[in-house]
């Protein structure tokens, strides 16, 4: 698995097809950020997995969502790196652990004091797959569209913090 951040040129259309098959929609979004992502290659070169990432200076997604924007409640600020949607074409290959890893090494680089990841409490096997990684819930409320439910705000720490 060979992981790359930021996204090459070549790689951002399938890398935000992925990315918007899992979490986007009506075509939202048409183009991503390579530097607020990156991706997981299988062994033919091909986009496996694509991570978003969030921080002070925004997200992967660019352009407004096909929503109006005052039906979003954005979580709590933090310092972490967020996991901004995370979607990997075979699940259970190892891809999504790889690009945990890879966002850990990235944030601890950064200075960030760990990666946040905010997931639909209806998503279990997210909530198992974060939980295996180590993760832990830091939080709940309703974040994101009203009709989300309730979402836990899952957090690890980074570059060797307890």
């Amino acid at each position: 698995m060979q992981i790359l951040s930021p996204i090459p040129q070549p790689l951002l259309d399938p890398a935000c097809a992925l990315w918007r098959a899992h979490f986007g929609g009506a075509g939202w979004p048409r183009r991503v950020r390579a530097g607020h992502g990156m991706v997981g290659l299988d062994a033919a070169g091909r986009v496996a997995g694509v991570m978003g990432l969030r921080d002070g200076a925004g997200g992967f997604a660019l352009g407004p969502p096909p929503l109006p924007g005052w039906l979003f409640r954005a979580a709590p600020a933090t310092g972490d790196l967020v996991i901004d949607g995370l979607a990997v074409a075979d699940p259970r290959q190892g891809t999504g652990r790889a690009l945990v890893a890879a966002a850990g090494d990235l944030a601890a680089r950064r200075g960030h004091p760990g990666l946040r990841a905010e997931v639909r409490a209806r998503n279990r096997a997210a909530l198992a797959f974060y939980a295996a990684m180590g993760f832990w819930a830091e939080g709940q409320g309703r974040y994101g569209l009203p009709w989300w439910g309730q979402v836990y705000l899952m957090r690890l720490l980074v570059g060797g913090r307890p």
